[in-house]
């Protein structure tokens, strides 16, 4: 009787431990998931961030010369 007591309390803890890594790989595989799909977008916001911010440059850039001609004419 003791025998049987014994090797089913191994057999849930064995059950237990085999749920536990099952939920952990689950749990690694989504988190990979999200993250990989917040990192394209993260980098897809930061390119177009880049792209606005080297426009705006330019555009400053322009500003400034049409600011001398400005000045220098009157």
């Amino acid at each position: 009787m003791n025998m049987k007591k014994k090797q089913k309390k191994e057999k849930e803890e064995t059950k237990s431990l085999a749920e536990l890594v099952y939920i952990k790989d689950i749990e690694e595989k989504v988190e990979k998931r999200v993250t990989a799909k917040y990192e394209k977008r993260i980098d897809y916001l930061v390119g177009a961030n880049n792209d606005l911010m080297k426009e705006l440059e330019q555009w400053e850039r322009v500003g400034k010369r049409l600011e001398k001609v400005t000045t220098n004419e009157k």
